[in-house]
């Protein structure tokens, strides 16, 4: 594909797009509103100390957050972009399967307001973060 060729977003598995291949993820729960992914703890991801690296957990954040705006918009004619994101580490993961949420808190015609959490396997918070959104419409939805 050239730099000027666009894929047709329309044709990608949505369940299984490049970022959640590359960290194993899965989509565990999905709901308008609201999505629950898994990934598996992995060494490639951690930091010197053993513990997932801060720049992977804003990846499970803005995933999760992302799947819960495709659950609530899963006709493909609503894209959107994230234009903040703001997380606070509150304790590190070491092991174990980690559990990232996203959950869609506000709508409106031009903006989405989306919050995150990283649990690890035990169910703590490790992770809060909010996200905002740009809302356009697919300029070739019709």
């Amino acid at each position: 594909m050239s730099a000027s060729e666009r894929p047709d977003l329309t044709r990608i598995d949505l369940t299984r797009p490049p970022t959640m291949e590359a960290f194993g993820g899965y989509i565990a729960e999905s709901a308008p509103n609201y999505a629950r992914l898994v990934f598996p703890f992995d060494l490639r991801w951690c930091n010197p100390r053993g513990s997932v690296q801060g720049g992977v957990m804003a990846v499970y954040a803005d995933e999760a957050v992302g799947y819960a705006m495709m659950a609530t918009f899963p006709d493909l004619k609503t894209v959107w972009t994230t234009t903040s994101l703001t997380l606070n580490y509150l304790r590190p993961i070491t092991g174990g399967d980690i559990t990232a949420i996203g959950r869609v808190i506000r709508v409106g015609a031009r903006t989405g307001y989306v919050e995150g959490e990283i649990l690890d396997a035990d169910g703590n918070l490790c992770v809060k973060a909010v996200s905002g959104l740009l809302i356009l419409k697919r300029p070739d939805s019709r």
